[in-house]
């Protein structure tokens, strides 16, 4: 099995690496002992002023250098250390700079609120003996309810806007045998393994989108069009304590940039020109209707989308320039995959009730 770096962005959640990165350290030091390959497991501070340096320091994080693979020693299997921004940067762009500092060829990014099983790493990183791989995420759970939160996606297009939010799990059906892989329209941030020489050579997380918001989404979706797999590992397990840190933030604020963010994505990649009339129009509906909807924020995501538009034509005109695969194959993927009798798709959790996968 292969080296492994941990990638985890925080920003003012010291409280949240206190509970949380004890989790991280031990899946570290378990998979370093079984794959007789070194950890490294770095923080990203998005100049955060809640004592995160300090405290990281106890705890033996050192500043991380440039990228220097080391061999496996196994008196300290898992290297430590942390990277601090100058100023907040966002989500993206502190991932994009934890990618690019990473010691090793995987890069395992979690959230600071994510809880990882111990056995979890292994799992993931098995799949990328394919080439084709770009991401594998894992199955999570919703630490207040206990709910799955985060199983395999599939992508389709319907009422002007590319969904990627339906979800599956594995079928509890005896006999039911996949013949494909468990592909995934998206790898959620939070909880996903990252081939990082792909991850590089795609730009990373959109900067367009910052500070937060759709990021995994896009960066997926872009994955997908050009040639990569995502795919979805039940084996691998981690629990959220969802929105610690978006929580924080003023959430009508919040709302806007995640509508802005929602339109610059299918402004940057829906080339198909049938589908892309089509959310056009949706579109043009949405704006009229808003005020009767009771959401005038609506009309200020768009607003705000549509002020970026240069910067986004640009990055549609590279991307579709790049693209190897259309947007109607990939919706067929998915297709494909929602006829497969060993998956159960579902579009509720109170659909999952029987399901042995829906449970921690």
């Amino acid at each position: 099995m292969p080296a492994v770096s941990v990638v985890i962005p925080t920003w003012n959640g010291l409280d949240l690496l206190e509970e949380f990165l004890p989790s991280v350290l031990e899946a570290s030091s378990c998979y370093a002992r079984n794959s007789l390959n070194p950890v490294q497991i770095l923080i990203v501070d998005d100049a955060s002023v809640d004592q995160t340096g300090e405290w990281l320091a106890t705890q033996g994080f050192r500043p991380a250098q440039a990228r220097l693979p080391s061999a496996a020693d196994p008196k300290a299997p898992v290297e430590l250390n942390f990277i601090k921004n100058e100023g907040n940067a966002g989500f993206g762009a502190s991932c994009n700079r934890g990618f690019h500092q990473a010691a090793h060829d995987l890069v395992l990014l979690i959230n600071n609120d994510v809880k990882i099983n111990h056995d979890a790493i292994a799992p993931l990183a098995k799949h990328f003996n394919e080439p084709q791989v770009f991401a594998v995420h894992c199955r999570v759970f919703d630490m207040q309810n206990h709910r799955l939160v985060g199983s395999g996606k599939l992508a389709s297009f319907s009422r002007g806007f590319i969904r990627v939010h339906p979800s599956y799990v594995p079928s509890n059906r005896s006999g039911a045998c996949s013949v494909q892989p468990l592909y995934s329209a998206f790898a959620g941030g939070g909880a996903a393994m990252f081939d990082r020489k792909k991850f590089e050579q795609l730009g990373g997380f959109e900067h367009l989108l910052s500070p937060y918001y759709w990021e995994d989404v896009e960066l997926s979706y872009r994955a997908w069009k050009r040639g990569y797999e995502v795919l979805f590992e039940p084996a691998a397990t981690a629990t959220h304590r969802v929105s610690s840190t978006i929580r924080k933030l003023d959430q009508r604020a919040v709302s806007i940039i995640q509508q802005r963010n929602r339109l610059i994505f299918h402004w940057v990649h829906l080339h198909d020109p049938i589908l892309l009339a089509s959310h056009l129009l949706w579109l043009a509906l949405l704006v009229l209707t808003a005020p009767v909807r009771l959401q005038p924020w609506f009309l200020v995501s768009c607003t705000k989308a549509v002020k970026m538009l240069p910067a986004v034509l640009a990055r549609r005109r590279e991307e579709r320039q790049a693209a190897r695969l259309t947007d109607r194959a990939l919706f067929d993927v998915f297709d494909q995959l929602r006829k497969d009798p060993a998956i159960f798709p579902y579009d509720h959790y109170q659909q999952l009730a029987d399901s042995v996968f829906a449970r921690p």
